[in-house]
């Protein structure tokens, strides 16, 4: 027989304690949430005749987790939004159990046999340290900084939280968000305009509802603008020069793939994301640098001040 677990962290509360463990019953299947630490919580069922059939058990179990969690608006972490080096932590630890035939139980999905000893040895490594000194810049002068604008604002809020979250395709996704708030869309150019005027002349001729006729005028006049793409590779190279511009292009169409994807069936990566890491941080390092060298045209709004009430 084959069992499954997985853990939860949750990042805004503690688990109570006069309720340590629920147990529940799913597709005919008792599954049991335990508190394994102050904000830790252990998911696990037993009682699988296949290993195949337990990991699509534990599959279907993160999602319904993770929606409803999400309904509860309870902010949590879990393997799929850890990094590389919080799953390469707790597979090293989980190494050293199962030399001695022990499955430590901890964040990572897994199947395994129902009779073998279970463990939780806690595989959350500590956080790096930081030194407040590292804080030297904010002693520079301020013609060091660009305070840009409101935009420059919600661009570096926007990095903000790219880079507190764990997860690397979110982080990439964000980094991008963060170019599109600095990129104004500009017009096509004046043949396809021509051309888009054209084709809206001729919608009045076409035998549909005013409704339908009216969406593709909309859908032709919003044509002429440039797309958010192109708006935020024109302003990388105007700023970063050309290479970052064809560097942007990549990861622009990388970040789309990711929300846009056309997966249509249920399938948990247990192991993967460490190959999107590294587009993930250079994303975020365009962005950043992207942000602080942006400038608003003249003439438009000005610098962003503190107002205090």
């Amino acid at each position: 027989m084959f069992s499954y677990s997985f853990a939860v962290k949750l990042t805004d509360r503690n688990i109570g304690t006069k309720s340590p463990e629920a147990l529940f019953d799913s597709e005919n299947q008792a599954v049991k949430v335990e508190r394994k630490e102050d904000n830790v919580l252990l998911i696990s069922s037993d009682g699988y005749s296949s290993k195949e059939g337990a990991l699509q058990h534990l599959a279907t179990m993160m999602m319904k987790t993770k929606i409803t969690l999400l309904k509860l608006k309870i902010a949590h972490l879990d393997w799929l939004s850890f990094d590389t080096t919080q799953r390469l932590a707790t597979n090293t630890i989980g190494s050293f159990f199962e030399k001695s035939n022990i499955v430590a139980v901890s964040y990572k999905p897994q199947v395994y046999e129902t009779e073998r000893s279970q463990h939780w040895p806690g595989a959350m490594p500590t956080g790096t340290t930081f030194d407040l000194g590292s804080l030297t810049e904010i002693a520079l002068p301020d013609t060091e900084f660009n305070f840009g604008t409101i935009r420059t604002l919600e661009a570096l809020n926007v990095l903000g939280l790219a880079l507190a979250d764990p997860h690397a395709k979110s982080k990439l996704i964000l980094a991008m968000t963060a170019v599109e708030t600095l990129s104004d869309r500009g017009r096509v150019e004046k043949n396809f305009q021509d051309a888009l005027d054209t084709l809206k002349k001729k919608v009045s001729e076409i035998q549909s509802t005013d409704e339908v006729k009216n969406w593709l005028k909309s859908v032709l006049g919003e044509a002429k603008r440039e797309s958010i793409s192109k708006a935020g590779k024109r302003l990388v190279k105007a700023l970063l020069g050309e290479q970052k511009a064809e560097e942007f292009e990549k990861l622009y169409k990388l970040r789309s793939s990711l929300v846009h994807g056309s997966e249509s069936r249920l399938a948990i990566d247990i192991d993967g994301h460490a190959e999107i890491e590294e587009k993930a941080e250079e994303g975020f390092q365009l962005a950043l640098e992207l942000t602080l060298l942006f400038r608003e045209p003249a003439g438009s709004t000005p610098n962003a001040q503190v107002i205090a009430e």
